[in-house]
């Protein structure tokens, strides 16, 4: 064994390393993986071990600074019990930048037309990757509530999404979005803010980007 190379030993390492880790991760961020083997048995010192990790946080600047650390952690198993490492990354979501001005026009033509809303910019965060979408052009991603006595992704919720009142409020909610994407198209001076508002935000994405390093 004491030629032996444990593929094994630096999972768990590297395992034990992100879990010391979380004390200096704020509490707004998430990371969790497992293990996965192949050919394992007792008697054999594992030559290859594989693992499946989340990196989540509020936005993408603070996930791409919390992977930076939660790498160091496999490097710095591998280092340590003389094995290789190779990290891939399949893909992210980012978080959701409303566009502020699409969102005050979806918010005036509601309340002009439907009633009061509750908060003008829509969800802050949510399992979609349509935040992609929100880093690439002005976009704004609203929510609306349904009458029902249960929550998101309940039995009671599929079946008060098929109720009247529940298509009824996505109707609603629906000729708002129209109304706003036809003055965006029709109305030059709005095009425009919504250009300069989406800019602003590029602005302050890169300020957040500067002061994470």
């Amino acid at each position: 064994p004491w030629e032996g190379q444990n593929a094994l030993d630096a999972a768990v390492l590297a395992y034990t390393n992100i879990s010391l880790l979380r004390q200096q991760l704020k509490p707004t961020h998430r990371v969790h993986g497992i293990f996965e083997g192949k050919d394992w048995t007792p008697n054999i010192i594992p030559d290859y071990s594989q693992m499946n990790w989340y990196v989540r946080a509020p936005t993408r600047v603070e996930v791409q600074a919390a992977v930076k650390r939660v790498v160091a952690c496999f490097e710095a198993a591998a280092l340590a019990t003389g094995t290789k490492v190779d990290v891939q990354f399949t893909g992210s979501t980012f978080d959701i930048r409303q566009n502020k001005a699409l969102s005050d026009e979806a918010a005036d033509v509601y309340t002009k037309n439907y009633g009061p809303v509750d908060y003008k910019y829509g969800i802050q965060s949510a399992s979609t990757d349509f935040g992609n979408v929100t880093y690439a052009l002005p976009s704004i991603h609203p929510s609306f509530a349904i009458p029902t006595t249960g929550s998101n992704h309940t039995r009671e919720f599929t079946d008060a999404a098929a109720t009247k009142e529940a298509h009824q409020a996505m109707l609603n909610v629906s000729k708002a979005l129209a109304a706003t994407g036809m003055r965006l198209l029709t109305d030059d001076d709005f095009s425009q803010k919504v250009k300069d508002t989406f800019q602003e935000d590029l602005r302050l994405r890169k300020l957040e980007a500067e002061t994470a390093k």
